[in-house]
C-alpha cells in the first residue's frame, strides 16, 4: 500500500463478518487499485469462520481491528474511521470488489468541489448478465420516506452514464470525505449506532443534505456486489432493522410541516407495509417496541440536527422527494409471499 504524501491519503475500512467466501477477492482488488495513497483496515465483527486466517495468511501486512462480538456495522466503522487518517474514506463490505481505478477516479471527483461530502460509483450486481445488472447508482429518496437504491436490477443500458447530483450513497461501498463526516457527527458518531445495520447510510445521507453537503453519482467509478452476501434479504434481522430504522430517522431528520403535507402517503404506505409485515414476518412489527422506547434519545439527536441544518424544507422537498410507484412496490411485495 502506497505512501505518496502528495495524494490524499484514502482509508480503506473494510467490514468482515464471516466472510471467508468473499475476503480474498474483495483485498486482491483493493491492493490492486491504480491511486497509491491508501491505506487498509480490516475490521472484523467476530467471524467464526475462517476468514481472518485467510488475511492473516494470504496479507500478513493488513492491519486487523478484531472485535470480541458483533458490533453492527454503525460502530463497527465509526471505530474503523477514528483508527484512521485518510482525508477520504471507503468503506467497504466484504463481498464488493473495486475496479483498478474507482478510488483514483472518486479522489479525482472530490478534488473538483470541496462541496462534496459523499461519491456513488456505478455498482453492478456479481451475477453474470448481458448487459451487466445494476445494483445502485445511489440513493433515491421518495415522498413516503422510502428509500432505493437507484437503478437496482435493471440492466446497464446507459441509463445511468451520467455523472450528477444524488440523495447519497450505499454504504457497502461508500466514499466520504472526513471533513463531511466530522461535520455531520452526532454525539461523537457518524453511523448512529442505534440503527446497528441496515438505513445507517441512508440516515448519513440525510444528515449530509441538511448540512449542504453534495453527494455525487460518479458513473466511471465502478465496483462489484454480491448483493445479500453475508446477509438474507428479507430475512428476520433484516425486517426488523430495516422497519425500526425508518422511524428513528424520520424521528431524527425529517420536517414535521412535511410529514402533514404528506401524510396521506406515509398512511397508504406504513400501512400497506403493515400488513405486509404480519403476513411475512409479523416479529419485526415488534420493532415498534424499540421506537418507542427510545423516542427521548432520538429527539435528543434531532435537536442537534435540526439547529445546525442549513437546507430548509421547501428546498429538500423541490429537490430530492420523488413520486413513489406503488404499483411495482404492490406487485413486488405480492410475489415474496
Amino acid at each position: 500500500m502506497g505512501n505518496d504524501n502528495s495524494l490524499p491519503r484514502v482509508s480503506i475500512l473494510l467490514l468482515n463478518y464471516n466472510g471467508a467466501k468473499f475476503i480474498d477477492a474483495c483485498i486482491s482488488s483493493v491492493l490492486n487499485q491504480s491511486y497509491a495513497a491508501i491505506e487498509l483496515l480490516v475490521i472484523d465483527n467476530d467471524s467464526q469462520d475462517d476468514s481472518l486466517k485467510i488475511v492473516k495468511s494470504n496479507y500478513p501486512d493488513v492491519t486487523i481491528l478484531a472485535n470480541s462480538e458483533n458490533l453492527g456495522f454503525s460502530k463497527a466503522m465509526n471505530l474503523g474511521i477514528d483508527g484512521s487518517d485518510g482525508e477520504f474514506i471507503l468503506t467497504l463490505n466484504v463481498d464488493v470488489v473495486l475496479e483498478p481505478d474507482f478510488i483514483a477516479q472518486a479522489v479525482a471527483a472530490a478534488g473538483r468541489d470541496e462541496r462534496i461530502g459523499s461519491i456513488s460509483g456505478k455498482i453492478y450486481r456479481m451475477e453474470k448478465t448481458v448487459p451487466p445488472t445494476l445494483d445502485s447508482t445511489g440513493h433515491v429518496i421518495f415522498k413516503n420516506r422510502l428509500f432505493n437504491d437507484r437503478g437496482e436490477s435493471q440492466l446497464d443500458r446507459g441509463q445511468f452514464n451520467k455523472e450528477e447530483e444524488v440523495f447519497g450513497t450505499c454504504a457497502g461501498v461508500g466514499f466520504y470525505r472526513r471533513a463531511m463526516l466530522t461535520d455531520i457527527e452526532v454525539n461523537g458518531e457518524y453511523f448512529d449506532t442505534d440503527f446497528f445495520i441496515f438505513l445507517e447510510d441512508t440516515d448519513l445521507s440525510w444528515r449530509a443534505q441538511l448540512r449542504a453537503w453534495k453527494c455525487l453519482y460518479l458513473p466511471t467509478a465502478v465496483a462489484h456486489h454480491y448483493r445479500g452476501g453475508v446477509a438474507v434479504r428479507k430475512s428476520k434481522l433484516v425486517e426488523t432493522h430495516n422497519y425500526k430504522n425508518r422511524y428513528f430517522m424520520l424521528l431524527k431528520n425529517d420536517s414535521g410541516l412535511s410529514v402533514i403535507k404528506y401524510l396521506p402517503h406515509f398512511l397508504i404506505t406504513d400501512t400497506l407495509k403493515g400488513a405486509a409485515l404480519l403476513w411475512r414476518c409479523p416479529s419485526a412489527l415488534l420493532g415498534w417496541g424499540t421506537v418507542f422506547k427510545k423516542i427521548p434519545i432520538m429527539w435528543k439527536k434531532r435537536r442537534i440536527i435540526q439547529r445546525r441544518r442549513l437546507v430548509d424544507r421547501k428546498e429538500f422537498e423541490k429537490k430530492w422527494l420523488q413520486p413513489f410507484n406503488y404499483r411495482s412496490w404492490i406487485s413486488r411485495h405480492i410475489n415474496g409471499f
